[in-house]
């Protein structure tokens, strides 16, 4: 067996990528990084197969490896491997279901090889651990997405916030802070139908209905970190969404100026590879 590398894999909602990470070296394998789309409204065993074949082509760069660690969203019971996801709009097929024994069938490898947390946990903890805010000890992390994730680090050490389901507004902060939520104002906002929040942002700033809807992405961020007790002074922010910052930077701005708070805000600088490197991190 190789105890040098872990096998480290992050899974969102559209997607998953994959890789071999050198504990030793602190480091990638080159040529071990892998990704590929998923279908999360699949049944169960497409979104298994899905998963491990992506995992088995980085499994390919080094034989041995028998450790791996899973970032993916919640709702979910880590310890235990079981999908607790519903009504979120993806991998619904997964809910009740023991996920770690399926993907260890499916790598032919045993249950406690495998260890789970997180995606925004994992995400929070890779940049502390070697990205944008590396290094800080107490931090908020917001990714922006498929879907809404946080975590909290204290002391350097990040564990999941579960923000996502804090009633906000007229319903849930996960409705607001997600693609899903930016989609369907644009597009009661006037605009025409677009497929991806990159797509909109790229019509910004001649299309009034896409600075609009940005702008109030951001006041509706702003007025929810407000709510937060505590409030946090020093905000990640990664994700798909987290790319336009540049668009919804001041409705969060001016949110925030209104209710007398000055919070630093930085942005992720590994991307994809934040939450590879936390994910390696589950077994330290």
């Amino acid at each position: 067996m190789n105890h040098s590398f872990v096998l480290s894999a992050d899974i969102g909602g559209t997607h998953i990528t994959t890789a071999l990470i050198d504990e030793q070296e602190r480091s990638i394998l080159p040529g071990s990084q892998h990704r590929g789309l998923v279908n999360a409204q699949a049944p169960a065993e497409e979104i298994i197969h899905a998963w491990s074949s992506i995992m088995r082509q980085s499994l390919q760069a080094v034989p041995g490896v028998h450790r791996v660690g899973i970032a993916l969203p919640g709702p979910f019971d880590y310890a235990a491997g079981i999908s607790l996801i519903k009504g979120l709009h993806k991998y619904e097929a997964l809910y009740g279901l023991n996920v770690k024994e399926l993907l260890a069938a499916a790598l032919s490898m045993d249950v406690c090889d495998i260890r789970m947390a997180n995606d925004a946990h994992c995400f929070l903890q890779g940049e502390i651990y070697n990205g944008a805010v590396k290094g800080e000890k107490d931090i908020t992390g917001f990714t922006l997405g498929t879907g809404f994730g946080s975590a909290v680090a204290e002391n350097g050490i990040a564990h999941d916030a579960a923000y996502f389901n804090t009633p906000f507004l007229e319903s849930r902060a996960e409705e607001y802070f997600c693609t899903r939520w930016i989609l369907r104002r644009y597009q009661e906002l006037g605009g025409q139908f677009n497929p991806s929040v990159k797509a909109i942002a790229a019509t910004a700033p001649a299309d009034k209905a896409a600075v609009a809807v940005f702008h109030g992405f951001g006041a509706n961020l702003g007025l929810f970190i407000s709510t937060l007790n505590p409030v946090p002074t020093h905000i990640l922010l990664g994700g798909n969404i987290a790319r336009t910052y540049a668009l919804f930077a001041g409705g969060l701005q001016e949110c925030l100026q209104a209710k007398g708070l000055q919070i630093k805000f930085s942005l992720s600088i590994l991307g994809e590879e934040a939450p590879l490197y936390g994910a390696a991190g589950i077994w330290q």
